[in-house]
Order: structure tokens, then sequence, then C-alpha cells
């Protein structure tokens, strides 16, 4: 048995302990001392779970001048995510099984770290054929990928996918309440796809959503979240919580749905604290410096963000303005949790998928700490705490904040757990 020793975060707390690693890579024992034939001591370092982030966009196949499942993977691995569920919207999409079959045997052997695929369906006849795929995703409205279906189309995929216990995970904006706003801004690209846009197509969602699992992705304000009925899980993005349409990033900083007022982003960010949002996800959603360098009305939307998700909240950690449980809970535990693997906390019987990290050591993020293909990030100039060392299944896959192992990764059924 491996042992992993170090500050670990164990049932809600921070104590000294050594974690047993099996050779299947499970979490095998907790406890003050092990013996074990080989330890690795990580001293006052904290150990805390690997994260699970519910979405990204790795742009493979069809895009991959942007990204690719290898360097998004790496990105996700030095920021300390260890699993990653990746959209359909790639070229071409899943949208159907002969789609999602042939994704999986293009990233099969590529990935630094575990991965689910989504199916995206476009009918409730859809669905069945689509089983193989860990969830569903919806777009309520046009965003990259052209995916989006309309009302009667979503009833069926929802009460299609109810039965079947399959998550949907949908992009609630209603394009009804979209509006022309001439200023190439971020504050104009927010009024153009205002927060009343949110709401309306959460309200459609609760109406149609039935018996199924349903998430809400990247809610951006308040007004929204107030609007999520009981039972339906929701998640908030590093971008929403942290920047505003004030941030001089011009069409680096545009995504779907946009960025927010200051004020917007503060009572987000208090909800969030506050334990009203499920879980952080990144829509890391990368485009090449030259596309977002276009006019910004021609400028994609879309941003990246897998490698700085965990590294800029372990910050807000260490600035007290974000618990610890809350950052466990809302990168590792609950998202696992609502994927349905056995990932997100440190238990016996848990995947060994854990990182190391000394929270003094604050950085200032960079386009070469992060490696994306695209190379660049909206967080530039900002602080954050990177994990040392990364497992993946009791594996090192990062070792100095230097990844040392790649294509380790396996692919995730979801309803595993």
């Amino acid at each position: 048995m491996r042992v992993l020793r170090g500050r670990v975060f164990y049932r809600g707390r921070v104590e000294p302990l050594d974690v047993g690693v099996d050779e299947a890579g499970k979490i095998a024992a907790i406890r003050k001392v092990i013996a074990g034939e080989e330890v690795e001591d990580h001293g006052d370092r904290l150990i805390l779970p690997g994260g699970v982030d519910l979405h990204v966009h790795f742009r493979d196949p069809g895009l991959t001048e942007k990204e690719d499942f290898p360097s998004g993977t790496r990105s996700a691995a030095l920021g300390g995510v260890t699993t990653v569920a990746d959209m359909p919207n790639t070229r071409p999409p899943v949208t159907t099984r002969d789609a999602l079959r042939e994704k999986e045997a293009r990233v099969r052997g590529r990935a630094a770290v575990d991965y689910a695929l989504y199916a995206a369906p476009r009918t409730g006849a859809s669905v069945p054929e689509l089983s193989e795929a860990a969830a569903f995703k919806v777009y309520m409205a046009e965003s990259t990928g052209g995916l989006q279906v309309g009302e009667g189309a979503l009833g069926e995929i929802l009460e299609a996918a109810a039965p079947r216990k399959k998550l949907v995970v949908a992009h609630a904006e209603d394009a009804r309440r979209f509006q022309k706003d001439e200023a190439a801004t971020l504050a104009g690209h927010s009024r153009a796809r205002p927060k009343e846009s949110e709401v309306d197509a959460i309200r459609t969602l609760a109406k149609l959503r039935g018996d199924g699992p349903v998430h809400v992705a990247h809610v951006t304000c308040v007004e929204a979240l107030d609007a999520v009925p009981e039972g339906v899980t929701t998640e908030a993005t590093p971008h929403h919580l942290l920047l505003d349409h004030t941030r001089p990033l011009k069409a680096f900083g545009k995504v779907n749905p946009p960025l927010r007022s200051p004020e917007d982003r503060q009572a987000l960010w208090d909800a969030f604290a506050a334990g009203r949002i499920d879980i952080v996800a990144t829509d890391h959603a990368p485009h090449t410096r030259e596309e977002k360098e276009e006019p910004f009305g021609e400028a994609p939307s879309g941003l990246p963000g897998v490698a700085t998700s965990l590294p800029l909240l372990l910050r807000q950690v260490r600035a007290e303005t974000l618990s610890l449980e809350r950052f466990v809970d809302a990168t590792a535990a609950r998202p696992a949790e609502i994927l349905g693997v056995p990932k997100g906390r440190i238990e016996v019987g848990r995947d060994a998928d854990l990182i190391v990290i000394d929270a003094r050591e604050v950085v200032r993020i960079t386009p070469r700490r992060v490696r994306y293909k695209c190379g660049w990030t909206p967080f530039e100039g900002m602080e954050g705490v990177f994990p040392r060392t990364v497992y993946l299944r009791g594996e090192r896959v990062v070792e100095d904040g230097e990844p040392i192992a790649e294509g380790l990764g396996r692919r995730l059924s979801g309803n595993e757990a």
C-alpha cells in the first residue's frame, strides 16, 4: 500500500493523517499512522480532493486549433482538476451514437485526467441512442455550436431522460429577451443578453422538468438563482464570480451568458459563499487570440478557465472570504455527487484523486503557468494558489507544479457512485 501523509481535509476538518492507496488507485485506509511500503510525506502541506469540473469544452474533434484533449486535460491537472466532463458542441457535434463513439475512440488514451462525455440530443426520440453518454446538454438559446432546441423538443428530451436518471444540463437563456445593443463592449453584451433572459429560461425549465435530474449551467445573477425550482442543481463559473463587465478585457471577456455588473458579481459571490449555489464549473471554452482580436461583434464568445478555477478560489480561502469546507464541497464533493462518480471526497473506497497545496505559495497567474493551447487567460495578473502535487487514482500526474504523466485518464460513465 502506498501511503500519503500530510494535513488532510477529512470529514469537514483538517488534521494530520495518513491516506493509504491500494493497487487499484482507491483509498483503502485513513488513519493517524499507516505502515506502508512506500510513504510520501508532504509535511504540513494540505491534502484535498481533486477538483471535478462538470463543464469544459476541449474542442476535440474539429476545433483543435483552440484546444484538444491532451492540452486541455494537462491544464486541468496543473490546476488541480482531476475529473472533467466535456461538452458536445464539437465539430461534428455529439448528436448521434456514431459521433459519440467516434469521439470516445479519438480521445481514449490521450487524457491526463479522468473524463466524462456529454451528448446533445435534438429530440426525445434521440435520447435512447445516446444513453452511453454520461449526461446530456441542452441549449435553450444560440451559443457556440448552434445546438439550440425549442421548447417542444426540450420537453421531449427531459421526459425521455427522466426514467433513465440521466442528468440534463441546461444553458438557460431565452432568446426572446435578447436585445439589440450597438455598444461594442462587455456592458453592451450584458444588455443584449440580459438577466431577464436567464430568469425566463429557468422558469420554462421549471415548467418542463419532470422527475429527472436537471442542472442549470453558469448562473450569472441572484435573480436567475431565485427562479431555480427546488431539486434543480446550479453552477456558477469563476469568471462570473470574480470578473465583471467593467474589466478592460474587450472581447477576451466576451462570453455567453455575459459578465454582469460589479453589483451583480458581488451578489452572486455572496450567494455562492453562503452555499446557495451547488457547484463551481468553469465553462472552459477557449478561442484563439486571433479570433478574440476580431471586432467585438464578430469575436466568438467563450474563455478558458479550467486551470485557474481551484487556484483562484484557494486564494479566496486564504483571504478568508471563502471557507475551506465550502470550497471542497463546491469544487469536488458536490459535482462528483451530481455526476455520480466515486470521487470528490477523501473517503475509503473513493478514487485517490488528491491535490497537495501550500496556501502560503501565492503566485501571479500567467499564460505560461496554465499552458492553454490558446495561449491566454482572462485572469492574467490575478493571484492563485496552485497545487504542488496532483494524484490521479494514486499516481502522480503533477509534481512541483509541472506535468509529469499523461494518458492516464479514463472515461467515466456517470451514475457510478
